[in-house]
């Protein structure tokens, strides 16, 4: 009954921290639109981002790559602990480690790529890029690997 209270209350985490950053991505996302055309849009932005008002439009959209990177840690961090603590198996909290970093680092090398050969980030790099950090910034991997651990304790007794 305790992994059931667990898992509820990572469920309810996970919901939070996913609401919590789609509020600020598009709440940010219409101040950038704002911006760049120089008029309001047709949704107001929230109150609480008026903080971000006195940006540039290129402060904004480069300043998205580090709040990305700050969701992703929090995502890392909440599904790190939610295998941890609902499954017996350490090595399935090591594979939210490894799966973590090659998703960040196919993410930046799609980026680089893109970047460096094509000279722009709006091909289909970048859509594999955002795809993955899509991913990343989701409890997709925990729910896998939580529910794969009964697989992997099979597997074991091989």
């Amino acid at each position: 009954m305790k992994k059931a209270k667990w898992f509820v209350l990572f469920f309810a985490f996970f919901a939070l921290l996913g609401y919590c950053r789609e509020f600020f991505f598009v709440h940010l996302n219409i101040l950038m639109f704002e911006k760049y055309h120089n008029r309001p849009s047709a949704v107001a932005p929230a109150e609480i981002m008026n903080v971000f008002r006195n940006y540039s439009y290129d402060t904004l959209y480069y300043s998205k790559y580090l709040y990305t990177l700050i969701s992703v840690v929090l995502f890392f961090s909440a599904n790190y602990l939610a295998v941890k603590l609902l499954t017996d198996t350490r090595f399935l909290a090591k594979l939210v480690v490894y799966t973590y970093f090659v998703i960040v680092g196919f993410a930046a090398l799609s980026m680089l790529y893109g970047y460096f050969i094509n000279g722009r980030l709006q091909d289909d790099e970048y859509t594999l890029s955002r795809w993955l950090m899509g991913i990343a910034q989701s409890p997709i991997i925990c729910l896998i690997l939580v529910a794969s651990e009964k697989l992997y304790n099979k597997s074991l007794q091989s």
